[in-house]
């Protein structure tokens, strides 16, 4: 039998291994991606299940309209929850439309296991006129009560035309305008005024009428530089003194013009004088005599 020759092959391992690092190498970064994920996706889950779940809820703040229990029962929080899936701002809205006497609440998360509801309470700050009754509200404008009843030492505001009447609820006009005014001026009130603001009526938005100190009318005009106005109203009487009752009048730009209540009342005034005489006692004659006193003004401007 014949014998044949082998041919022998040299197999190139090393390049083959190199070949082989190279494409590792290639997949190693998908290899880590994919090892991420699943450790993202396995923490996630877990921290959803097992950890980070509601063990305590602290109340803190000042409402002593509601016990504490009252208001985590109202934000609906329960011990269990995930601290993940809780959505602060939507238990901030249930519990300050749910409880009236709440002007503002804040709901904070304490990892690993604990909910914080911060409040504070509503103070009684507007009495808001219309047709049907009386809106009782907070400084912010919440609506505390709705009635045909009056705070009387609150402030009075006419002409807000509001749309939305309901306790709990924030304060909402059917003029979009007239929202702008009311906001301006609960900002303005929130600070400390030489002379208090008894009454707003913007029933006419371009004539807005404000009374300080139930004594002085101010007609400011329309809504524009309202703060400036009422800071230059507040230096006319600040001048004028504190036995002074009368109309305040914007005028131009930076002038304010004052009528004493006194004169004004006197010019609203007619004497009549009635004379009868007879003639040959058939007769009758009778005159009348009406009298007008003039109003002087009082011009001020803002010298600043």
């Amino acid at each position: 039998m014949a014998m044949h020759d082998v041919e022998k092959t040299t197999i190139r391992t090393g390049y083959q291994n190199a070949k082989r690092m190279r494409r590792r190498r290639r997949l190693m970064p998908i290899y880590i991606f994919t090892v991420l994920v699943l450790t993202a996706c396995l923490g996630i889950s877990l921290s959803m299940t097992l950890f980070f779940n509601v063990s305590s809820i602290l109340v803190t703040g000042t409402a002593p309209q509601y016990l504490p229990e009252e208001i985590v029962v109202s934000s609906g929080v329960e011990k269990g929850e995930n601290l993940l899936r809780l959505d602060v701002k939507e238990l901030e809205e249930q519990i300050e439309s749910e409880m009236i006497y709440i002007e503002k609440a804040e709901v904070s998360k304490k990892y690993p296991d604990a909910v914080v509801i911060d409040v504070q309470a509503c103070h009684e700050s507007y009495n808001v006129f219309f047709d049907n009754g009386i809106l009782m509200t907070s400084e912010s404008g919440k609506i505390i009560t709705n009635s045909t009843e009056t705070e009387e030492e609150l402030p009075a505001v006419y002409g807000f035309n509001p749309v939305v009447l309901t306790p709990g609820l924030h304060i909402s006009s059917s003029d979009d305008t007239k929202n702008i005014i009311f906001e301006t001026f609960t900002e303005i009130m929130s600070k400390e005024m030489g002379y208090p603001i008894t009454s707003i009526d913007m029933s006419d938005k371009y004539n807005i009428a404000v009374v300080f100190d139930d004594r002085i009318e101010f007609s400011l005009g329309n809504w524009n530089e309202i703060p400036y106005k009422i800071t230059l109203a507040e230096a006319v009487i600040d001048r004028l003194g504190d036995d002074k009752s009368g109309y305040l009048t914007m005028v131009g730009n930076n002038q304010i013009s004052f009528r004493d209540k006194a004169s004004v009342e006197l010019a609203n005034q007619v004497s009549v004088v009635t004379t009868t005489t007879s003639s040959d006692g058939n007769e009758e004659s009778v005159t009348t005599t009406s009298t007008e006193t003039i109003i002087g003004e009082i011009g001020m401007a803002n010298n600043e």
